[in-house]
């Protein structure tokens, strides 16, 4: 069961993994967007969390299957690239890019809910599990990079499928991430049943897990949780901008921005030993830590080098604030809400996300498109966050 479960974070991953490394230097250098326009479409992930992260939870916890629901997503979401690749107008690629974050949401949550349905013992498995998913994401970029670089034999065979243009474009990105995604949703087929659970007090389970807010630290790992995805876009949406702007070559900056999940995998692979070690508190405390010191970086060495190293800050973020909170979320959840309480810290997410990608925009218009004062704004609020988690989290509240 593990090895299916490593393999299902593996296809998840992978089309995400495809798209998401330039896609904001995709809009500005191939389609000329604004800042504004770059950030309202990078927000368009939070926008569709937000509206679908609850409602999948819900569904997937009282009415539908787990397995078929993401199926059906990943089916859809496929389809949704392959059209993506054709749009090169504003409200068309917002729209396209909107829809596919409205099913890679639930994709990402209900994959989480299956493993953590499965495996006997999460709060040591998902980790090392869920590693699978940084490789998958890791895996697809080396491929976009690679595709590229446009080797011999890749652009002859691009030239029987694509004579007018033998060789790649910068929109296969979205179609080697509609590929993996029909992928994902054959694999779908082969998935343990995970059947919802009916509620015995008729209560919507969105709002039963909204009950957890009221302790002490399930409440605090929220708001820092909350602070923590207002400032990850930051590198997201800014990092790959920033690269370009120091002069990095297009079809290498895929591979380069893989040194975030490089450090991911090992941080995953390290997280049972550092929950056994530190605790929850302490985990988590480091990953907001490291996105404060990787923020810093970025917003006062103009340096290529010390840009590209600063990524490998993002491991301990993912495993550190991500994924160790939902070890810390899960083990204070019955089984009937499990799936809406992994989609109410994917609609926290969401609300930190919108709001991280709007702010990267309107300081990078503030700033006449320089980069490093967002990045500023962006260590100053995770600074603050750290004092606030030190202050007011306990393992045990």
């Amino acid at each position: 069961m593990r090895y299916r479960l490593c393999l299902l974070m593996f296809l998840q991953y992978a089309p995400a993994g495809a798209v998401l490394p330039l896609y904001s230097t995709y809009l500005q250098e191939q389609l000329g967007f604004s800042s504004m326009g770059i950030a309202v479409c990078c927000a368009t992930q939070a926008i569709a969390t937000i509206c679908a992260a609850l409602f999948a939870g819900h569904i997937a916890d009282r009415w539908m299957p787990a397995e078929r629901l993401l199926g059906l997503c990943s089916l859809i979401a496929g389809l949704d690239l392959w059209l993506l690749a054709e749009q090169n107008q504003p409200v068309p690629v917002f729209l396209g890019t909107l829809l596919y974050w409205l099913l890679t949401g639930p994709i990402w949550m209900l994959g989480a809910t299956i493993g953590f349905s499965h495996l006997k013992h999460p709060e040591r498995q998902f980790g090392p599990v869920r590693l699978w998913g940084t490789i998958g994401w890791m895996a697809s970029a080396w491929l976009v990079s690679y595709w590229f670089k446009n080797p011999d034999w890749l652009c002859q065979m691009i030239g029987w499928l694509r004579p007018y243009r033998a060789m790649s474009e910068r929109a296969d990105l979205f179609r080697i991430g509609g590929l993996m995604s029909f992928v994902l949703m054959a694999y779908t087929l082969t998935l343990p049943h995970t059947p919802p659970r009916p509620s015995e007090d008729g209560r919507l389970a969105p709002l039963a897990a909204l009950q957890l807010l009221r302790g002490r630290s399930f409440f605090i790992y929220a708001l820092c949780f909350f602070g923590v995805c207002v400032t990850f876009p930051f590198g997201t949406q800014g990092t790959p901008l920033l690269l370009r702007q120091l002069h990095t070559d297009e079809a290498d900056l895929p591979a380069i921005l893989t040194i975030a999940q490089a450090t991911e995998v090992i941080c995953l692979a390290l997280l049972p030993l550092l929950l056994r070690r530190l605790g929850v508190r302490g985990t988590v405390l480091a990953g907001m830590a490291a996105l404060a010191a990787g923020l810093s970086l970025q917003a006062l060495i103009p340096s290529r080098d010390l840009v590209a190293g600063s990524l490998g800050f993002n491991g301990l973020v993912i495993a550190g604030v991500y994924v160790a909170g939902q070890v810390f979320v899960n083990g204070r959840v019955h089984d009937g809400l499990r799936a809406s309480v992994q989609s109410l810290l994917t609609f926290i997410s969401g609300l930190g996300l919108l709001l991280g990608n709007l702010l990267f925009g309107a300081l990078r218009r503030c700033a006449s498109g320089e980069l490093q004062p967002a990045f500023a704004v962006g260590a100053v609020i995770m600074t603050i966050l750290v004092g606030v988690f030190v202050v007011g989290f306990e393992d045990n509240c």
